[in-house]
């Protein structure tokens, strides 16, 4: 499925104001089962990847400047479509910091309703999705962000490129 007009990103994703859908998956990190809910306490970003995808590579070290700044504030989580393998390759010696939980079904995708990657939400404590978007770097970070102080938010470029979820 193709993304490349404002109505796609709008129609993207679980609606602002929206609850996200419940779910849980396997962390790449502990190997434990985590319920998304459990992020609830604060606001929390998050982010789907896929280890094909170059610019899902080239957020990393973004994201990463980010959880930096503001995890005292705000959870981090990315959504990994793929199992631990893809995702030992696509890290290989970089770092990530946040959760990363595996996707190696695409359920939760699906239940979210995202069609391309790199795309990230932000809830609030409650669950509702404040913001949500293309999320290729730093500045789609900080505009996501930005919807906990106010309005939400959609982020959006001009003149995608058209993109598939790989």
């Amino acid at each position: 499925m193709y993304l490349g007009t404002r109505e796609a990103i709008t129609r993207d994703g679980v609606s602002i104001g929206s609850k996200l859908p419940e779910f849980s998956a396997k962390s790449y990190f502990s190997n434990e089962r985590i319920p998304i809910d459990s992020f609830f306490h604060k606001p929390t970003l998050i982010a789907f990847i896929s280890p094909g995808c170059k610019p899902c590579q080239e957020l990393i070290p973004e994201w990463n400047k980010a959880y930096m700044k503001y995890n005292e504030k705000i959870n981090f989580v990315i959504v990994g479509l793929g199992d631990k393998t893809s995702f030992s390759k696509l890290l290989g010696d970089k770092s990530l910091i946040g959760e990363l939980l595996l996707d190696e079904e695409r359920e939760i995708l699906a239940s979210c309703q995202v069609r391309v990657t790199p795309f990230a939400f932000v809830i609030d404590e409650n669950g509702t999705v404040k913001g949500k978007g293309l999320c290729n770097g730093i500045e789609h970070i900080h505009g996501l962000i930005s919807a906990l102080e106010g309005e939400s938010v959609l982020v959006e470029e001009t003149n995608l490129p058209e993109r598939t979820v790989k």
